[in-house]
């Protein structure tokens, strides 16, 4: 029971340490009294008898310190004194204390604020039960599959628990006060089985017999689930919502359960989807063409995802062998590698951007901090004298610079929540999960050990500085303040080189991200997007939806829309380019051999309306375009772009030539238009064909909701999106349960498409002007200093014959050499950056050499502007003032 008698007598101490210290020191007294009596009795006089003890006891504040070692935790009590101390040391000095917390709240809270975004984007499991073993098979990684194909895959398939497949699906939801178009999947019924996720209410789709999964297969009824947020929204978050009948492209469907708030499926590609119904595939079951299905797995417990993707080589081999032409490029991808693979790269640069301001905040700290030590050293030097070690001295200042952190931090924190909500509001719409940002226990964790982290930076180097000081001339009354010595001179220039390289290669990030977007903006979207007004109608379930009536609705809205006032055109589309939906088809050309399967030329598939190509300003180049005589009666035309052209027909010319989309039907290539920027706006548009929407039978009468709607058009010489209001009156005059959605304009489409290289270069252009900023005080603090320190120095030079010019020099040489050696360090830096940022620029090299010269002449004239202040102050120096300073 030693160790807990110890242990109660220690923690005892911690509670009676002032009363400790006064007992030990009347003992202590009375030890030194006894000393001072014998010595008195062998002869000595008082006050030699008295200096005889003190000599013999050895140094009092010593023995204090071991004694308090000894019995109680000394270590506890340094902290708390070295607290207190600290606390009334920086309150001394509110000015310092002020502007180092701020510096460090900026870099802690900036910082912070980006870890949320990157640790709810990317370092967050997925929201489903053990998401690590989730996996898609995708042709190319990313493009839809055949249902035949499926079924193979997930027959023939050993490494997974289990296969699943979901396809778009934009029902029309009517019956109700206001009928919606909403985003959805249909999906296999072992769907939510896989994910791992309970309903919230009710149940999700129960598998058959069979356990295939397939609604097909095992005859559910239309069923649907419902998310939480179309629940609420639609539904009022009504607990009764179970069994209701809802109506969903003319058909009943039956509400059989609702998801928990935070599921969303699928995350990537259809991430808006509210609501899921069961995916029959009917007489589409053997059909290895008109890839719609994306197919998501789960891997088996021990498999890895080489051995998965070696197992789905072999399986999509063979079927390649036995139908070919359908099985190619088949990838293996985690599903979490889909999520967020495009954005990992940009969301990393950033960090690493907003971490180089922490480090250069951390640098200017250091620069005060070590100015302020300079004129502690008489403190310091009387602390020492007195017996206070140099791990003493040392720990008390590595409190003091804790203790400012702890204060920038705590600053950080409000910085932060304000900075985290900027970011989800600024964020392009395409970053996934942007939505489940927040300041969680995560963030809190980083925002403390960055605290810790920033006090040991910015915090040990004057620490250390401090206790190797000369403490005999900090001792000497008239000891001269002109002379900092020149290792502390190496470490501040060292310091404001750091800055100045850190500082260039955030120019540099910046720099290149600037350039890129202005790339993009110049980029020639191929139409005119200016005053145009785009919207979606769909008459999916409604009674315009059969083949005649849709034709003769279709021809009466445009021109009822053409007659509202201050449209000049209108026209219309299935899709629009950029808006994130592409159908590609092959075809055949006539006259040449067929090709072997899968090597037959293709194309994006578009169907569009008389009066789309002169409302969008898409020029036609040779021939005509799609023209209100080309209907069911005439003969089947179609308009293909440049890159088709030059790609199918090159050096020939294209007008006149037949293809033939489905087997049997050829259409004329009446026209050659430039080429539009389709789903990516950095991407070279991709042949595409612009069939005559009258002669296309599935989209006058085709039963899906991704064949029923219609995209119409509308040019105006005034604000677009003024006419919305109107043009929706309008088409509700003719029907007014038919949904209307995606209601923009082109110039905002425009701006979404590039919204990401927007949104990061705003974010490392605020960082690296914050840099800049930062770069340029601190070199301007040290300046300062320096020129302070030399005050006495200058007079002399100036006594002995120096012209101001000389002093002028003298002073912008010093500057300049630092900033320009921290500069030429990070060119090597910035070019690793540079090289790392490779694929998000666009138009710009990484060693793009107007970015390099340009950053380097406004970080030069950024140090010159601040050095300029100081080294002119120098010059005003008078000798005789200088001379008569201590």
């Amino acid at each position: 029971m030693n160790w807990l008698t110890e242990f109660c007598r220690r923690v005892k101490m911690l509670f009676r340490g002032e009363s400790f210290d006064r007992e030990l020191q009347e003992e202590m007294r009375l030890h030194l009294e006894l000393r001072q009596q014998s010595h008195v009795r062998d002869g000595l006089s008082p006050g030699a008898a008295r200096t005889a003890a003190q000599r013999q006891f050895g140094n009092a504040t010593l023995v204090r310190e071991r004694s308090g070692d000894a019995w109680g935790w000394r270590g506890l009590q340094n902290l708390s004194q070295d607290l207190r101390y600290g606390a009334r040391a920086l309150a001394r000095t509110p000015g310092f204390t002020l502007l180092a917390i701020l510096t460090l709240a900026l870099g802690i809270g900036a910082n912070t604020a980006i870890f949320s975004v990157v640790n709810s984007v990317l370092l967050n499991p997925l929201a489903y039960r053990d998401p690590d073993r989730l996996v898609t098979l995708l042709h190319y990684g990313n493009a839809p599959v055949a249902p035949a194909n499926y079924i193979d895959w997930r027959e023939q398939s050993r490494s997974f628990d289990a296969m699943a497949a979901a396809e778009y699906w934009s029902p029309n939801l009517t019956g109700v006060d206001s009928p919606e178009h909403i985003t959805g999947l249909r999906v296999t019924q072992n769907m939510f089985p896989m994910l791992g996720i309970a309903p919230l209410m009710g149940r999700t789709f129960l598998t058959g017999p069979t356990g295939t999964g397939l609604a097909g297969e095992d005859h559910a009824e239309q069923e649907i689930v419902l998310s939480y947020r179309l629940w609420q929204r639609r539904f009022n978050g009504d607990p009764q919502v179970l069994g209701k009948p809802v109506i969903l492209d003319g058909q009943g469907y039956t509400i059989v359960g609702v998801m928990p708030a935070s599921f969303k499926f699928a995350p990537f590609w259809a991430t808006h989807a509210e609501l899921w119904a069961p995916l029959a595939f009917g007489d589409r079951i053997h059909l290895r063409e008109g890839n719609s299905l994306r197919i998501f797995a789960r891997m088996k417990r021990g498999v890895t995802l080489a051995s998965a993707r070696a197992e789905v080589a072999t399986v999509t081999g063979r079927l390649e062998l036995q139908y070919p032409g359908t099985n190619r490029h088949v990838v293996v991808t985690p599903l979490k590698e889909n999520v967020v693979g495009k954005v990992e790269t940009p969301l990393l640069v950033v960090l690493c951007g907003v971490g180089f301001v922490l480090l250069i905040a951390c640098a200017n700290v250091a620069h005060m901090l070590l100015a302020r030590t300079s004129d502690r050293q008489r403190e310091i030097a009387v602390r020492t004298a007195l017996g206070a070690g140099r791990g003493r001295v040392m720990a008390q200042f590595l409190t003091e610079n804790l203790l400012l952190a702890g204060m920038g931090a705590a600053a950080g924190l409000l910085l932060a929540l304000w900075g985290v909500k900027a970011l989800v509001a600024l964020s392009p719409a395409d970053i996934p999960r942007v939505d489940t940002v927040t300041l969680d226990a995560r963030a809190i964790l980083f925002l403390l050990a960055t605290a810790v982290l920033t006090a040991a930076i910015f915090g040990l180097a004057p620490a250390m500085q401090a206790t190797t000081a000369n403490l005999s001339a900090a001792l000497k009354e008239g000891g001269r303040a002109g002379s900092d010595g020149v290792q502390r001179s190496r470490l501040r220039g060292f310091l404001v080189a750091s800055e100045f390289a850190l500082a260039f290669v955030l120019l540099i990030g910046a720099g290149l991200m600037i350039r890129s977007f202005l790339a993009l903006q110049a980029v020639n979207p191929g139409f005119d997007p200016h005053h145009v007004l785009s919207l979606v109608v769909s008459v999916a379930g409604s009674r315009e939806a059969p083949e005649g009536p849709r034709e003769i609705f279709y021809r009466q809205l445009l021109d009822r829309v053409h007659a509202v006032p201050g449209v000049e055109s209108v026209g219309a589309i299935n899709h629009l380019p950029l808006a994130g939906d592409q159908w590609g088809y092959s075809f055949l050309i006539d006259g040449r051999p067929r090709p072997r399967p899968g090597e037959a030329p293709g194309a994006v598939y578009r169907i569009a309306m008389p009066g789309y190509f002169e409302t969008m300003h898409l020029p036609v180049l040779r021939g005509r375009g799609i023209a209100g005589t080309d209907d069911s009666s005439a003969p089947g035309v179609v308009v293909i772009n440049q890159a088709a052209a030059k790609k199918y027909w090159p050096g020939g010319d294209p007008i006149g030539q037949r293809i033939s989309l489905e087997d049997g039907i050829w259409v004329t290539i009446v026209g050659m238009c430039a080429n539009a920027r389709q789903e990516d706006w950095a991407d070279e548009p991709d042949p595409e064909v612009y069939l005559a929407a009258l002669q296309n039978h599935g989209f006058l009468g085709g039963p899906s909701s991704h064949q029923a709607y219609i995209t119409l058009v509308m040019r105006t010489p005034g604000n677009p999106a003024d006419l919305a209001t109107a043009v929706k009156q309008t088409v509700w005059s003719m029907d007014r349960n038919l949904p209307i959605s995606q209601v923009l304009t082109m110039d905002q489409a425009v701006a979404d498409a590039t919204a990401e290289p927007r949104f990061l270069a705003l974010l490392l252009a605020i960082f690296a002007a914050v840099a800049l900023l930062l770069a340029a005080v601190g070199i301007y603090g040290v300046m300062s200093y320096a020129i302070a320190r030399r005050t006495h120095e200058i007079g002399i030079r100036i006594s002995l014959g120096a012209t101001r010019g000389d002093v002028l020099r003298m002073v912008l040489r010093q500057g300049m050499v630092q900033a320009l050696a921290g500069s030429a360090v990070g060119v090597g830096g910035a070019l690793l950056l540079a090289r790392l940022m490779a694929r998000m620029l666009y138009g710009v090299r990484p060693d793009d050499p107007l970015t390099f010269g340009t950053v380097s002449i406004v970080l030069g004239g950024a140090a010159l502007l601040a050095i300029c202040v100081p080294a002119r102050r120098a010059t005003r120096i008078e000798p005789m003032v200088a001379l008569r300073q201590e």
